[in-house]
């Protein structure tokens, strides 16, 4: 059985749920899965495979849009009242997309993968301010479409079967929804908009992967995986999705708590090359009051550390490379470490930069990790000040940081795994 691979669009929906139990059809950005293992391609936002793809987008285009997205996602978390409902704020929030198709007959979505959100939802008829390219599902026409009230913590009439919910966001607006029914392969909760006040044309809904019961990830089992490759080549398509018992976990392995529907990793330090850095483990702390600590997000491209995390790496990372090259200052971000170079050849011989996370899991990020090709002889180190970003005094570890890993959450075992390897590899 297969999975078609979907995108998520990041609007604030008036929502109908739905818990589905569909069908899935095979098409080329789908792979083949076992009972116990759904697997999907996930289709990076300057990938070929989207349709609507921007053959002429430079290389700098491409990274300053993955630097204003990282921005515009750290701009929404830090906003957000209910960082639960985990809606992205807008097209430059979402990094990777999947194709999926939802009811009887399928009516094909593209939605957008977040490790933030705990929903499966897509707009609906009748949509209010609805902007998306891609179709809107009418449960009126589809032929296993029921409303239901299962997982439902909201306001209910048991006599009509249905179930409402909200969220509340900072800046006054809501998502409104019901829960219901729906065929998909498997039993997943999904939210029905019909509302949305946010300008996304590009997808349809998103996929929430966060730890909360109503999750895709949970209702699955208690394990997923995702492999993410070479992002700053739209040709790479071994991007990949896996959901079930049977998900990919290997290797290295750490503790996972789940907060505030964010995945929280325990960082203890951060070496350069041999050197460790003077840096207090307890900053990376998360408090009783749930402030502080590091969390693993597919949201956002670069990451971001404290200022007690953040100096010192600078500090060590411009007495390795100031001496070469010269500095250069990017919009207002003056604490941004950008230089006038060509990262392969610059940087060669730069050490690994090493985050030393519990249970000693040691994630060795190289040049390719830590520094972005911004176009025009320019790139930048991908690591972030959070400080003013990123609420409730958190890290943040990024897309950057995961490529060329394949990255596996254990939601029973609270465990997060990773393990570098090619994609490709991992295909069936």
């Amino acid at each position: 059985m297969d999975i078609a691979i979907f995108l998520v669009q990041a609007k604030l929906l008036a929502v109908t749920a739905f818990l589905l139990t569909t069908t899935i059809s095979t098409s080329e950005d789908t792979t083949v899965a076992t009972p116990h293992r759904l697997v999907t391609k996930l289709i990076y936002r300057d990938s070929i495979l989207l349709p609507f793809y921007n053959a002429s987008a430079t290389i700098s285009d491409r990274a300053n849009q993955a630097m204003e997205s990282s921005v515009a996602r750290l701009a929404y978390l830090k906003a957000s009242n209910d960082i639960r409902g985990g809606v992205i704020a807008s097209n430059r929030g979402i990094m990777f997309f999947v194709r999926m198709s939802i009811g009887e007959p399928p009516v094909p979505q593209l939605v957008a993968m977040d490790t933030a959100s705990s929903l499966l939802r897509v707009h609906c008829f009748p949509c209010n301010h609805c902007t998306s390219d891609n179709p809107i599902f009418d449960p009126l026409k589809s032929s296993t479409y029921s409303p239901s009230c299962i997982l439902s913590s909201g306001d209910c009439d048991h006599t009509q079967n249905e179930c409402t919910y909200m969220i509340q966001y900072a800046d006054s607006r809501n998502s409104t929804g019901n829960y219901g029914l729906e065929k998909l392969m498997f039993d997943v909760v999904f939210g029905c908009g019909h509302g949305s006040y946010l300008q996304m044309q590009q997808s349809s809904g998103v996929l929430g992967l966060g730890g909360k019961t109503t999750s895709l990830a949970t209702r699955l089992g208690s394990r997923f995986s995702y492999c993410i490759g070479n992002i700053s080549d739209p040709h790479y398509v071994h991007n990949q999705l896996s959901l079930g018992e049977a998900a990919v976990i290997q290797c290295y392995s750490m503790p996972l708590n789940v907060c505030n529907n964010f995945y929280h990793l325990i960082l203890e330090g951060i070496s350069v090359g041999t050197k460790r850095l003077g840096i207090d483990p307890r900053i990376f702390r998360r408090t009783q009051a749930g402030r502080g600590g590091v969390i693993i997000d597919s949201g956002s491209s670069w990451s971001y550390l404290v200022r007690g995390a953040f100096e010192p790496l600078s500090s060590e990372v411009q007495k390795l490379v100031d001496r070469n090259l010269k500095r250069l200052r990017i919009g207002d971000h003056p604490e941004w470490l950008c230089y006038k170079g060509i990262v392969t050849q610059d940087l060669v011989g730069f050490p690994g930069v090493t985050f030393h996370f519990a249970r000693g899991a040691n994630l060795v990020l190289d040049v390719e990790n830590m520094f972005h090709t911004m176009g025009n002889r320019r790139f930048c180190m991908v690591v972030g000040l959070a400080d003013g970003f990123i609420p409730r005094d958190m890290s943040l570890l990024g897309v950057y940081a995961q490529q060329y890993l394949n990255v596996g959450y254990d939601l029973s075992a609270r465990t997060l795994s990773f393990e570098r390897v090619d994609c490709q590899f991992l295909e069936d």
